[in-house]
């Protein structure tokens, strides 16, 4: 009776509990909430229990599950090394499924320390294993690391035919909201290539799913990107609509990153159709939003519009002096597409000053 009153009132996660695979479905439930911290500590439970030093199975989806919670901490060294043990685990017992899992993490993680060369690597060679397990699911989610890296390396062309082939896998393995995501992708990359009509033709796919499915976030990005193809295809009403219909069917809007995003392409549209007074309102408001949540880079996105309507007011002093903000803050963030923009335009401010 004493061990069952001192076992009920204990904090510790899994207090009392030896079985290995018990413990290792209480981290997998942590590490769903998002708290790799209490999952670590039932995993070193786990890796330790006699299930689990016993079974080679067992002990590799401990490590594989190991490897997830460094992940989650940015322990990249530990992490690779439990994927690592694992994979190579289940490579032994010929669970291709579970190898190319691990493969597959490791590229994700790669690809997140910016070691896109080593990334695209494991994804190779985790497609390789997903092949001898006919696994729809499990390929589709590889192909998409795949794209992601065609992708952030400029390889435009390359990452759409991967996320093509993402698709038709994610179509048939009946997931559809990972199909919307795919889509959104595909959207980007044909935006990057200035393909506007195909870009809002995936973007509005993609919205389609959002919009069944109910998910706000990715409802939220394909309006925040069609309205920018169509402002990018100088459809400046078009893009107005587009703005106008997300803030009547979003009330709350799901991320203040994207509300102040869109207020920004709102702002844009405000200025290319004159309406600089009501621009400059909404620009001040989008400002103490991106300040009170600590969104840098956008606001530096938001002085080079407030820049570009004093230009248009005339106010080159008042110009160059934010766009030159704006210079300090793209070079500080490393964001070079933004800051040629800005140099060209301040260079062109400071021509209409000097004049």
């Amino acid at each position: 009776m004493n061990e069952l009153i001192i076992n009920r009132v204990s904090n510790t996660p899994g207090s009392g509990i030896t079985d290995g695979m018990t413990l290792l479905d209480l981290s997998r439930g942590w590490l769903k909430q998002g708290n790799p911290i209490v999952a670590l500590e039932l995993l070193k439970d786990a890796i330790v229990s006699p299930e689990a030093q016993q079974d080679q199975e067992l002990r590799a989806q401990i490590l594989k599950e190991t490897g997830r919670a460094k992940m989650m901490q940015s322990d990249w060294e530990n992490a690779e090394s439990a994927y690592l043990e694992a994979q190579n685990i289940f490579y032994r017992s010929e669970n291709f499924k579970g190898a190319s899992e691990c493969a597959r993490n490791r590229a994700n993680m790669y690809f997140q320390k910016g070691s896109y060369k080593k990334a695209e690597e494991l994804v190779e060679q985790a497609l390789n294993w997903a092949s001898e397990t006919g696994n729809y699911e499990l390929r589709a989610t590889i192909l998409n690391t795949l794209g992601a890296i065609k992708s952030v390396t400029g390889d435009w062309r390359e990452s759409i035919k991967i996320f093509k082939l993402c698709l038709a896998d994610f179509e048939s393995s009946g997931n559809q909201i990972r199909q919307g995501y795919v889509l959104l992708n595909i959207g980007l990359s044909q935006t990057e290539l200035s393909e506007y009509n195909e870009a809002i033709n995936s973007l509005n796919e993609a919205l389609a799913i959002a919009l069944e499915v109910k998910d706000l976030n990715l409802v939220e990005i394909c309006y925040q990107n069609i309205s920018k193809c169509y402002l990018s295809q100088n459809e400046t009403h078009l893009a107005k609509s587009v703005i106008d219909t997300a803030r009547k069917i979003l009330p709350g809007l799901n991320s203040k990153a994207l509300e102040t995003e869109l207020n920004i392409i709102d702002c844009k549209i405000l200025r290319i159709m004159g309406n600089t007074e009501k621009a400059e309102k909404l620009l001040k408001e989008a400002y103490q939003t991106a300040t009170e949540n600590k969104l840098t880079a956008l606001e530096a996105d938001i002085l080079f519009e407030q820049a570009l309507v004093e230009k248009e007011k005339g106010n080159y002093e008042l110009a160059v002096s934010k766009m030159n903000a704006v210079v300090k803050q793209y070079k500080t963030m490393g964001m070079e597409k933004g800051l040629k923009d800005a140099i060209q335009y301040l260079n062109q401010m400071k021509k209409k000053v000097n004049a």
